[in-house]
């Protein structure tokens, strides 16, 4: 697998450098009052050759023009603005240097509005309840998507560990796979572990979006929680003929490696495109941890006198700081796009290529309980992908796309050692000298999955006229998993093991916008069908046999959105759906590398979402500007799918099940405040009230959990952050860049509140503390930056007893060759 990346990554950086170099030019876009303009359009004039501005309002143009060249700036309520610039005139080798000071103007706001609004602004008035997070400020940064998302309003990331760790999702009250995880609209499970969230560096992030309970259909999928769709750098038409290549390297704690490549090419005249990007992470993960799950054994069974040791196996410390030992983590892949865009059959036609692979060391079960020191795990995948879109296909106002893969992927466990280990990774002597029997976890294992998934998805919408469209979405999921473990016994290898998930789910949807777009609406349905099959070997008869069992489940969802602009400074939205979140492989079937247990039974979830928010610009002058963003929510959930952990002695492992009616509201709010370009202050709080609503268990008796807390979710949040920009510190045209973040997430009950007042497990307040400084220097090719995570070395946890990693110090320099 590493020669199959390092050959796709050869042959793309060939095809980058074999092209003549183009002319580059940089500049900034501000306003007359000197505020940057973030969105902002600049352009070739005739041409399609253009880029949008970052949020501090700078912009960096490839073009392929020889000769003068028009530069157009525009921007919403602005005048637009031209310069010419000639590609022989600079002599220096360097980037041409443009400036443009925009003025306000309301006479032709309509034209201005189609060329100035950016894809975060559209996505954020379209009436769902979404946050779309801009990561091109962060991608100099040594941030990971995770410690991105877990900075957005109402949304939770919870991790159990450091690099590589699993990592569930809460947003608003609904978490796990409520919330669905999307890599440019494509499920991100098709991919496997070792191309994820966890692995994915943020310097290949374009965008990351963030809906909470109301998704729209074209992501084709049962995102009853909500979706967060990560969407990657792409080589955009209007870019025209360009190329790009770009590599960073960070370093840190816990001999923490991340590096990148990406590069993109586009020949204007053909249209022929080309992107790739390559990553490598790698962790020890050694770092300490002091939860009380740690206990320390006497394991001496004999005292020096040769009498038997009576503390022998008894617990004789607890809570001792420790350092991990088994918690390595290594990922790296490669994702290459070559295509078409641009022409007047396809707007958009790319073959894609995609592999990765993983290896993951286990340190512990779902509680730190019991350590292990030979455990691992390892995968990978390779997923050949096709995609088209084409505006206007067969007329005007018809826009198709469609998207194809197939994905294969291998994931395997290795647990057979006889050997036990204690927290301080020192070999525990077998007892009376007689062997273990082989298997840090439940049982010994060599267990490896082999997963196929065949994922189409197609979607359609037509421009009945300028304000009224309709559009439709079908997507087909076909997963299959075979199972084979060379330690089983040989009577049960004979027989095949393979499940089945099936799941196929169609939406449309009617949106209108009205009163010069200050109103815009949306109605939509969706089907959901999901099919398990499982093959589960069971005596039948005496006879030991293959027995297939199927399970379809068939629903339907539907929903509105409206939002509405009463002037240009306040915005409201709202939202409403009835949503399925259909059971997952996993959950049915287990995972023995995560120490999942099956669970067949396992039924669907079902929920009433509604969201009702506004976006209100407080204050907004010359120089400062202050905006709320705010979000009031509710959720009436049936079947609510819960992971539980189950601990035995010094086992534990997880299991999915439903835990009945939860209902759960509760409010969001971010507060932002800008003095100029030079500083940026936020705050945002988060507040969720989630309760047990069935008052009475299956026997009649009164359950002793009614309106008691939902277990396991952290309730009240808080976050602030300052930031400090500066341009020409040391020279003309560097800029440096210091930001400090600040979390503090409120204790909350492991388990259910109500039962017992005393000893109940709990999850302790945190606060948390992170750092960044960054340096541009001039030229714009050359960044490094600084970061210090949970700074004070606070005890930080997302779930009961796993703890995450202390003080995190690292570096990074990234370097933009063109």
């Amino acid at each position: 697998m590493r020669v199959i990346v390092g050959i796709v990554f050869f042959l793309l950086s060939l095809s980058v450098f074999g092209e003549r170099p183009v002319n580059v030019i940089r500049g900034r876009v501000v306003s007359d009052n000197n505020e940057p303009l973030p969105g902002a359009t600049v352009f070739i004039q005739n041409t399609t050759q253009g880029v949008q501005t970052d949020a501090n309002g700078y912009f960096t143009l490839h073009a392929s023009i020889e000769g003068d060249m028009t530069i157009v700036a525009s921007y919403i309520g602005y005048q637009p603005m031209a310069k010419t610039v000639s590609a022989n005139a600079n002599n220096s080798g360097g980037p041409h240097r443009l400036h443009y000071v925009l003025t306000e103007n309301t006479e032709n706001l309509e034209e201005v509005l189609v060329r100035g609004e950016s894809r975060a602004a559209r996505i954020e008035r379209s009436g769902f309840a979404v946050t779309s997070v801009d990561t091109r400020h962060l991608q100099k940064k040594s941030a990971e998507i995770n410690e991105v998302l877990d900075r957005t309003p109402g949304l939770r990331v919870r991790r159990d560990g450091g690099m590589g760790s699993r990592t569930q999702y809460n947003i608003n009250g609904l978490s796990g796979s409520a919330v669905r995880i999307f890599i440019d609209g494509v499920p991100a499970e098709s991919y496997g572990s070792s191309y994820s969230v966890n692995s994915i560096p943020i310097s290949l992030i374009e965008r990351i979006d963030v809906y909470k309970g109301v998704v729209p259909i074209e992501f084709g999928n049962d995102a009853m929680g909500g979706a967060i769709n990560i969407v990657t750098k792409q080589l955009k038409n209007e870019s025209g003929s360009n190329r790009a290549l770009n590599a960073s390297y960070s370093y840190g704690s816990f001999n923490t490696h991340r590096a990148d490549v990406t590069g993109s090419w586009r020949n204007y005249k053909s249209g022929i495109t080309t992107r790739f990007s390559t990553f490598y992470n790698s962790s020890d993960n050694n770092y300490y941890v002091w939860s009380d799950d740690i206990k320390i054994k006497d394991y001496n069974e004999f005292l020096p006198d040769g009498s038997r040791n009576p503390d022998f196996l008894t617990i004789i410390d607890q809570g001792v700081k420790v350092r991990r030992f088994n918690d390595a983590y290594e990922s790296y892949g490669a994702k290459v796009d070559v295509g078409v865009t641009g022409k007047s059959w396809a707007d958009q036609l790319f073959f894609t290529i995609n592999v990765s692979e993983d290896y993951k060391e286990s340190q512990h079960g779902p509680r730190m309980i019991s350590p292990y020191g030979e455990r691992f795990t390892e995968g990978w995948t390779v997923a050949p992908a096709v995609n088209f879109v084409k505006n206007n296909a067969l007329f005007e106002g018809l826009n198709v796309s469609m998207d194809f893969q197939y994905s294969v992927s291998e994931r395997s466990t290795v647990d057979t050692t006889t050997n036990r280990y204690d927290w301080f990774g020192n070999l525990v002597p077998h007892v009376r000298g007689v062997t273990r029997l082989p298997g840090e976890a439940r049982n010994a294992s060599l267990n490896v999955n082999n997963n196929k998934n065949y994922i189409a998805r197609g979607s359609a919408s037509y421009n009945l006229n300028e304000n009224h469209l309709l559009g439709v979405n079908y997507s087909n999921n076909y997963f299959i998993r075979s199972s084979d473990d060379k330690l089983r016994a040989a009577e049960l290898r004979n027989y095949g093991s393979e499940n089945i998930a099936n799941k196929q789910i169609t939406g449309i949807t009617y949106q209108n916008t009205l009163f010069n777009e200050k109103l815009r609406n949306s109605i939509f349905a969706k089907h959901y069908y999901n099919n398990l099959k499982q093959d589960r070997i069971e005596y039948n008869s005496g006879v030991l046999d293959t027995i297939r069992y199927s399970r379809p489940d068939d629903n339907w969802g539907y929903g509105a959105t409206t939002s509405f602009a009463v002037t240009p400074a306040i915005r409201f939205n709202a939202s409403v759906e009835k949503a399925v979140r259909l059971v997952t492989a996993n959950e049915v079937f287990g995972n023995v590398s995560d120490e999942i247990v099956e669970s067949v039974n396992l039924e669907p979830e079902k929920s009433l979402n509604v969201n009702f928010g506004g976006m209100f610009t407080l204050h907004n002058s010359n120089r400062n500007q202050l905006r709320l963003n705010t979000n009031f929510f509710f959720r009436n959930t049936y079947d609510r799918i819960k992971r539980s952990i189950v601990v035995r002695g010094d086992d534990s492992h997880s299991v999915f099940n439903n835990i009945g009616h939860i209902v759960s509201k509760g409010v969001e709010a971010q507060l932002d405040y800008r003095i100029g370009v030079k500083w940026h202050f936020m705050l945002q709080g988060y507040y969720l009230d989630s309760r047990f609503m069935e008052e009475f268990a299956q026997n009649g008796s009164v359950n002793l959990n009614y309106k008691s807390r939902e277990p396991n979710m952290p309730y009240l949040t808080f976050g602030g952050s300052a930031e400090y920009n500066k341009e020409n510190l040391f020279k003309q045209g560097d800029r440096i860049s210091v930001n400090w973040y600040s979390a503090y997430i409120n204790e909350f009950h492991f388990d259910w509140s109500i039962i017992g007042n005393q000893n109940k497990p709990i999850v302790p307040s945190q606060f948390l503390n992170d750092v960044s400084i960054s340096y541009l220097f001039p030229g714009e090719k050359l960044t490094l930056s600084l970061d210090g995570k949970n700074i004070f070395n606070e005890m930080a946890f997302d779930n009961f007893a796993v703890q995450r990693p202390g003080r995190t110090l690292s570096a990074k320099i990234a370097y933009a060759f063109f």
